[in-house]
């Protein structure tokens, strides 16, 4: 039994590999990542890496605040962010997170982050090192986007 289980986890980790491996982010979720590291380099801090994990967080809370019209940093299912990434197992050592609604482009929700500045700030903190976007919209045509930013 435990060769067993020894061959699932090494398959497992192989399958995580090649997930990683092949992850792009296209569309309005990639033009995001862009944008923010347009701006990040204009004030001098280095641009943001995308992580698929992240990433894939990222998506999970649009898709959460989509369904339950939620509009919450904090998950009904997995709580803060912070508690996301431990419960989903992501290493961090700093987390940060911008929640947006109801913008229908990429700029949209850079320019609503920056004229925030507590938002703005989360955009340029050079604790940050890598990131993940989330976009879902509803049948009512409102987006819900999501940026978690992790320093490590």
């Amino acid at each position: 039994m435990k060769k067993v289980i020894t061959l699932f986890f090494a398959l497992t980790i192989v399958l995580q590999i090649q997930v990683a491996a092949a992850y792009q982010y296209q569309g309005p979720e990639a033009e995001l990542i862009n944008l923010i590291n347009s701006e990040r380099t204009q004030n001098g801090v280095p641009p943001l890496a995308i992580n698929w994990e992240v990433s894939r967080l990222a998506r999970y809370k649009s898709e959460e605040m989509k369904q339950h019209s939620l509009f919450s940093h904090d998950s009904l299912v997995y709580g803060s962010p912070s508690q996301t990434l431990e419960r989903f197992r992501v290493p961090y050592s700093v987390v940060g997170a911008n929640i947006a609604m109801g913008q229908e482009t990429a700029m949209e929700v850079l320019e609503a982050w920056l004229s925030s500045p507590s938002h703005r700030a989360n955009l340029i903190n050079a604790e940050f090192e890598s990131a993940g976007t989330g976009l879902s919209w509803d049948d009512n045509g409102i987006a819900y986007w999501t940026l978690i930013m992790i320093g490590e």
